[in-house]
């Protein structure tokens, strides 16, 4: 049986608290901790998706991140060189159609 007020008291302490990949780590750890069903309770305590909390299994799984590091490689938002398709400031301003 699963100790739902026990999860809950454990993410009103610490997993509310964290971080999006914290939040997904938390999660999955309480997934594997509670087994068959845990999936279910878990997301309807905390309120994440089921497809965010298997991205956390996953994680779990995965290489540790590099000390300082948020994000996996590639993961977050693009550099405004590579969003402008190498085109610099000045040359953007020039490109853009004149009111």
């Amino acid at each position: 049986m699963i100790d739902e007020d026990a999860i809950r008291r454990r993410w009103e302490a610490v997993g509310c608290k964290c971080d999006e990949r914290g939040r997904r780590l938390f999660a999955a750890g309480e997934v594997r901790t509670a087994g068959w069903g845990g999936l279910a309770v878990v997301s309807k305590i905390t309120g994440l998706a089921r497809s965010t909390v298997n991205r956390g299994e996953d994680d779990l799984d995965a290489e540790p991140l590099p000390k300082g590091r948020v994000r996996r490689a590639g993961a977050g938002v693009a550099r405004f060189v590579k969003r402008t398709h190498g085109l610099s400031p000045p040359s953007i301003a020039w490109s853009r159609p004149r009111r």
